[in-house]
This record gives C-alpha cells, sequence and structure tokens, in this order.
C-alpha cells in the first residue's frame, strides 16, 4: 500500500471508529448485501476483490505491529475470501475458524521467523 493509501485509509478508519461503525452487525449486514447483489448480477468477483481490498487496508493500518506482517497479510486475505460471496455462487465458500485459530497461527510464524 502507498503512502497515499495508507494515509485515505488512517482517515477512513478514524472516521468510522467516531460515528461506530466497527460493529459486527454493519459487518454482518455488509456480508448479506454483498450477497444479495452478487446474486442479483449486480456485483461482480472484481468488485467483491475491491471491496476485501478496501477492508484489508483498514485492518492492516489499524493492526498492532507484533508478529509476521507477511503471515497477517496472508491469513486476513484468506479469512476475508472465506467470508465474501463468489460470482458463481453467491454464497460464503467456508467456515474461517476462531480467534484463537488465527492468534496461534500467527503466533507459530512469528517464532518461526522472529523480526
Amino acid at each position: 500500500m502507498d503512502h497515499d493509501q495508507a494515509t485515505k485509509a488512517k482517515e477512513l478508519h478514524r472516521n468510522l471508529e467516531f460515528i461506530g461503525l466497527r460493529a459486527q452487525a454493519t459487518s454482518v449486514g455488509l456480508l448479506q448485501l454483498c450477497a444479495e447483489l452478487v446474486k442479483v448480477g449486480v456485483l461482480d468477483d472484481a468488485a467483491i476483490q475491491r471491496i476485501k481490498d478496501a477492508i484489508h487496508h483498514d485492518i492492516t493500518v489499524s493492526r498492532p505491529r507484533t508478529g509476521s506482517s507477511a503471515e497477517f497479510d496472508r491469513t486476513l486475505r484468506q479469512r476475508l475470501d472465506m467470508l465474501f460471496p463468489k460470482a458463481e455462487t453467491a454464497e460464503r465458500p467456508a467456515a474461517i475458524g476462531n480467534v484463537a485459530e488465527m492468534e496461534r497461527a500467527l503466533d507459530v510464524e512469528a517464532k518461526a521467523h522472529p523480526a
């Protein structure tokens, strides 16, 4: 992510936090909206990818700086792919696991590749 993208992502993150749109209910609504729009052909896979990229940018600028950023990035992208629908099916493909599993994956990577 270049400097301009990071600046914009940080500003959007601050604005969302300020108005309280960091809630799980908002995320659930976004996922359902995406599924509905994919189902009727309004969104394609490229549009879904841009939505996932926007979410990825926001999470990346706000994540703690511990552990492996490459592993965090890979795990985050995998989990976003699992949450959002694909144009062929308009359904989410898989469960993403829980927080403990993600923490363990990041911890194992951090120990294998200390910063």
